[in-house]
């Protein structure tokens, strides 16, 4: 019989990002000891978690970020819920998921022994967070194209001359749609929407949510690669937008 489609929905959110510097004013650790990194977050147990790191003399700020980093990410509860990434000095913590801005979120790292280092108590927020929320106004969501590269494995001793291939790239493909555009709208604007993410070839969170009784859903992050508004005379203002996913997508989720 078929599913109606109407009541598909195309969500996208945002994960929450602080970002915490480790400065050494000379270089590098001038007295062997301990830093401890504190890491608030309201999705945390408890609301914080915090991990010691050994460091030595001469380790640079580079090498200190790292041992953060490393130790951050071998917490249990940290790493439920975050991730650490590592680039120079800098200490990036990356929400899981998608969720409303929490503005507790924060990386304190200082000495807890030895010296050398430039207390950073207060990480800068890098990215606000925005729960999943409906793409305004889409009119046809279709996609993703899934397909798979074939590579030509015919051989001389092929059964009965027949053709053979091997599987090779699994191509991920868009998910691509109309909308009716409003300039001004949260999801479409230049400010928090599709354009904004466009403009800034940022890869976000997206969920294409279908009608059907058992909530399936498609879950995948993804680069906006177009957005063509058009404004016939005769006609309303829409814009054809499409989304490449990025990485691995998960074909077998619920809402």
């Amino acid at each position: 019989m078929g599913l109606a489609a109407f009541g598909t929905k195309l969500m996208s959110g945002q994960r929450q990002v602080v970002t915490a510097t480790v400065v050494c004013p000379t270089g590098a650790i001038t007295g062997s000891g301990n830093i401890h990194a504190v890491m608030t977050m309201a999705a945390l147990t408890g609301g914080t978690e915090q991990v010691v790191v050994a460091v030595l003399i001469t380790d640079t700020s580079a090498i200190v970020a790292q041992k953060i980093v490393a130790g951050l990410n071998l917490n249990a509860d940290f790493l439920g819920d975050a991730v650490a990434m590592v680039d120079g000095p800098d200490i990036v913590v990356e929400a899981i998921l998608p969720a409303a801005n929490d503005a507790t979120m924060n990386l304190d790292i200082h000495m807890d022994s030895g010296t050398g280092m430039t207390d950073d108590l207060t990480s800068i927020a890098t990215v606000d967070g925005i729960a999943y929320t409906e793409i305004a106004r889409m009119t046809a969501p279709a996609g993703p194209t899934l397909s798979l590269d074939l590579e030509d494995a015919t051989c001389h001793d092929s059964p009965s001359g027949f053709e053979e291939s091997v599987g090779t790239i699994i191509r991920s493909g868009v998910v691509a749609g109309d909308i009716n555009y409003e300039p001004d709208h949260a999801t479409h604007d230049a400010t928090t929407g599709i354009l904004h993410r466009y403009l800034h070839t940022m890869v976000g969170p997206y969920q294409l949510r279908f009608p059907d009784a058992g909530h399936t859903m498609f879950s995948f992050d993804a680069l906006v690669t177009k957005f063509d508004p058009a404004m016939p005379v005769a006609g309303k203002v829409t814009a054809a937008v499409e989304f490449k996913i990025n990485g691995v997508p998960t074909l077998t989720d619920s809402y």
